[in-house]
């Protein structure tokens, strides 16, 4: 079984090295970076994910979304852990 969840997601580029770095404020501000908006998606969900699962498994609530504002959400299918 799984839920889901829906975060606000923020995009940051290193004018240096050209690299995305995106982050999810919500999530204990988990993060990550890619050489595209793709990637550095891709990579903070693998994140994000990790970090939900890590929740889970201490017990803890897994945080929603506090209120919708203007910008990019990320969806997020949790495994829900019994």
């Amino acid at each position: 079984m799984s839920k889901e969840f829906e975060y606000k997601i923020e995009y940051e580029s290193d004018k240096e090295t050209g690299e995305i770095t995106a982050t999810i404020p919500e999530l204990n501000h988990v993060s990550s970076f890619g050489d595209t908006f793709a990637e550095a998606e891709a990579n903070v969900r693998e994140a994000a994910l990790g970090y939900l699962e890590v929740l889970q498994k201490d017990n803890r609530e897994i945080p929603k979304s506090a209120f919708r504002t203007e910008g990019t959400y990320l969806k997020l299918l949790v495994p829900i852990i019994s």
